[in-house]
């Protein structure tokens, strides 16, 4: 008894038959399953769903674009029978493929979260319940053959790099704007993104003392690179949640980069004033590479905060409150802080470590050694 009835077109790829067609969510999730590992269940393949990730394609669902265009990937373990109507051209053929119950289910191979995320949308809204669903199906008789289906779409696909998700985030806040995006990315991310035109300004301008020292994702790192676009703007989305809470403005992001990208650079032009050895010498020190980075834009809103108390934003004033700030944090730790404190290999372990317990160390003393507002 045949019980499905799927439009298709078959394909054929080097000897292995592929059937592409539509299913309503409710009939997938009625005749499919997933073969999930287990002590119980060895054979198994699937790793465990992760409801963290489903929410988020729920969200995704109700507050995105609400399309997922990639097909689902199934295996049928049995005999399937397909009726060709019309050639398509020299490559495949349209027809009803047609599934007896004695071949069902229909395994899962790739996209259960996908499937899941439908199943729990249609709990709250209906409509998605006869979402059509594309489905790519296949006719592999062994569940060894449909293991390694699976383990070779998981094992061989490589994540988009980080610095260019930054950069699609930005430019879909500039689309939708942040509230909307903050709907359904973390805190963190959305940050990250907004600094993306700041690191721009500061890896562009030549009198930055960034410029030419941040590798985009589409580079391969150059002698010259000191950090890459991620950890940057990573640091920088800091800084700017940082401003926020002291209320400057985001949505005006767009309209304010400029003016804080200049801000920036005069802050980092008073540092190489201070530190000029270890500007000189980039690679050599850390004040240009994550650790200095997190450190240094921890400190900046105060900074901020104290030349706007002064109505005094230039490089002079900048150089002034950091030199004072150096100074006592020399008192309080009974070391001159100069270039070498920055040294990759004889400097300060608080300037050489590595994480953000290290960071935030670091930042609190010099932001506790900074003059009273």
């Amino acid at each position: 008894m045949f019980i499905l009835n799927l439009h298709a077109l078959k394909i054929n790829q080097v000897g292995t038959k592929v059937y592409v067609t539509i299913m309503k969510a409710t009939e997938l999730l009625r005749y499919a399953k997933i073969d999930f590992w287990s002590e119980e269940n060895p054979q198994g393949y699937q790793r465990p769903l992760l409801e963290r990730r489903i929410a988020k394609a729920v969200n995704y669902l109700f507050f995105e674009d609400k399309i997922f265009p990639t097909s689902v990937l199934v295996n049928v373990r049995g005999k399937v029978d397909f009726m060709p109507a019309c050639m398509i051209e020299d490559f495949g053929e349209y027809g009803i493929l047609r599934i007896p119950a004695s071949s069902l289910p229909l395994w899962i191979v790739d996209g259960q979260h996908r499937v899941m995320a439908i199943a729990m949308a249609a709990k709250e809204n209906p409509q998605y319940r006869n979402y059509p669903i594309p489905v790519s199906l296949l006719t592999l008789q062994d569940r060894y053959s449909e293991m390694r289906m699976f383990y070779i779409i998981n094992s061989r696909q490589k994540r988009i790099p980080t610095g260019l998700v930054q950069r699609h985030l930005r430019q879909t806040i500039s689309k939708i704007g942040i509230e909307e995006v903050r709907k359904y990315e973390v805190k963190r991310k959305v940050m990250a993104a907004l600094a993306i035109m700041i690191v721009d300004i500061l890896r562009q301008d030549p009198s930055s003392p960034w410029h030419g020292k941040i590798f985009l994702p589409t580079e391969k790192k150059k002698i010259e690179h000191t950090i890459s676009q991620t950890s940057f703007a990573d640091s920088i989305g800091i800084l700017l949640n940082d401003l926020s809470l002291r209320g400057f403005d985001l949505s005006e992001i767009n309209k304010s980069s400029e003016e804080l990208a200049r801000l920036l650079i005069n802050y980092w032009n008073a540092l190489k004033e201070i530190f000029p050895e270890a500007f000189e010498l980039p690679q050599d020190y850390t004040i240009q590479k994550t650790i200095g980075c997190y450190v240094l834009h921890k400190v900046f809103p105060y900074i901020y905060e104290l030349c706007k108390k002064a109505g005094d934003f230039s490089k002079g004033r900048m150089k002034a409150l950091l030199t004072e700030m150096f100074n006592n944090v020399s008192q309080y730790l009974g070391i001159t802080v100069n270039s070498e404190f920055w040294n990759r290999w004889a400097g300060h372990p608080l300037a050489t470590g590595t994480g953000m317990k290290v960071v935030k160390q670091l930042a609190t003393i010099l932001i506790d050694s900074l003059p009273p507002y």
